[in-house]
């Protein structure tokens, strides 16, 4: 299966997971299926995927905290 047609698939899928699971849940999902859908490009794309997981992550803690 080609990487065009994964990234068709999730995509094809993201209104029935909006449906199913809620928008913020349904757009979580659909962009962990669109990383996981790709081929690894290397380091750079690798270090800027941490940073933004980390930045999430922050961004969450900080909701919950208070």
């Amino acid at each position: 299966m080609s990487e065009d047609s994964e990234v068709g698939i999730v995509l094809a899928n993201a209104p029935r997971l909006e449906r199913a699971f809620g928008r913020k849940l349904a757009a979580l999902i659909t962009l962990a299926s669109l990383y996981f859908a790709r081929r690894p490009s290397g380091m750079v794309s690798l270090l800027a995927s941490l940073l933004f997981l980390a930045a999430l992550a922050l961004q969450v803690w900080f909701k919950f905290r208070g």
